[in-house]
């Protein structure tokens, strides 16, 4: 059971006048590229994990209620504010679940399908897939279709390497043969845009990554997964402006930090201080928990991505169950995941997980709201 300040009931909810969305928010998406400065976000958003699962069988959400989710999906539409969010996973069933109880939350939906360590082939039927489950949904409310995440790192045939975690590892050495990877990633995308298009019929984008550099014509938003850290700080806005030049309305897809002191210089990589060879797994030596420095760092971007002008963004993440929060310094691996909530107890079956909220929480409801 979560803190009672964080539960309500059914008719609390109900009574509640910001439960419910606008009754038609049209093409508040496709309408121009760039927003005026002095505007909000159109898309306030968060991600939403459905349960990821690897290769070796590993899955990020062990598990799966309709109350359960349903609460979460309640918490995102009321008491952070979001206008949005993007439901991801690898299990089409509980995207379609997701989707549906969000979309009666008054929320706009993304539906982002993901591959995992699959050919192009296999992960073009998985955006087929993907397709027909926003179609489904889009008669219910307003759906986006996200075609993926990153395809070059979760998709074999593009960097060297079967595995995510090798693939990620040999990105490193592998950044003066970029242009030829996104030429085969561009190719690709033609492919992934048209089986998007062939079953849905609402708006479709792709959530890249920093070292992808794509072709935006077959889509209809720009969607960049666009951490800011020590490597690209200087940078961070020039990148990000470059994005206008597609005239087509930006999205930052994913955006994020990890909770411990230095985190802001690592951005989507403060989940490596990690030791998985352990067992069970542990943080490196040297890391102090800090959630202001997450507050901060999501406070920053928000900022900056309103005065950009930017249509929307989605937090990353929600929650990560995977991550727990623990008293014992060492095993806190909430430390290094991005979820706005802690998760105290990642739950099992019949047992729901139970979390609480973080400081990143309070910063992204209070933007929200003044929105």
């Amino acid at each position: 059971m979560r803190p009672s300040c964080w539960r309500r009931d059914a008719s609390e909810w109900a009574n509640d006048p910001a439960h419910f969305g606008p009754p038609d928010r049209g093409d508040r998406i496709l309408s121009g590229a760039r927003q005026p400065t002095s505007q909000e976000l159109s898309v306030k958003g968060v991600n939403y994990d459905t349960g990821t699962e690897y290769r070796r069988g590993e899955i990020s959400r062990a598990t799966w209620t309709e109350r359960e989710v349903a609460y979460d999906l309640a918490a995102i539409r009321s008491d952070l504010h979001c206008s949005d969010v993007n439901v991801y996973g690898t299990d089409l069933g509980r995207l379609e679940e997701a989707g549906r109880l969000a979309l009666r939350e008054g929320l706009c939906v993304s539906i982002q399908p993901r591959s995992i360590d699959q050919d192009r082939e296999q992960g073009l039927a998985v955006v087929e897939a993907g397709a027909r489950v926003a179609e489904r949904l889009r008669g219910e409310g307003e759906v986006t279709l996200n075609t993926g995440c990153e395809i070059s790192l979760f998709t074999r045939g593009f960097l060297p390497g079967r595995t995510f975690l090798s693939r990620m590892r040999n990105l490193a050495w592998v950044w003066p043969f970029l242009s030829s990877v996104n030429s085969r990633l561009n190719r690709h995308l033609v492919d992934v845009a048209a089986a998007a298009r062939e079953h849905f019929g609402g708006p479709i984008t792709y959530g890249a990554g920093t070292w992808e550099s794509v072709d935006w014509s077959p889509f209809d938003l720009v969607g960049v997964n666009l951490y800011r850290d020590r490597w690209n700080e200087k940078s961070y806005l020039t990148d990000l402006r470059r994005l206008f030049k597609w005239a087509k309305p930006v999205l930052i897809t994913e955006f994020g930090c990890a909770a411990f002191e230095g985190a802001e210089r690592l951005g989507g990589g403060g989940w490596t201080i990690v030791d998985f060879d352990q067992d069970p797994p542990r943080l490196k030596a040297g890391h102090r928990r800090s959630e202001e420095t997450q507050a901060r760092y999501i406070d920053d971007l928000l900022r900056i991505f309103v005065e950009e002008g930017v249509r929307g963004a989605y937090v990353f993440d929600f929650a990560q169950p995977y991550f727990p929060h623990v008293p014992d310094p060492a095993f806190d691996l909430d430390m290094a995941g991005y979820g706005l909530v802690k998760v105290l107890d990642a739950g099992s079956e019949g047992s729901p997980s139970r979390w609480e909220p973080k400081e990143a929480f309070e910063v992204v409801a209070r933007v929200y709201r003044a929105g």
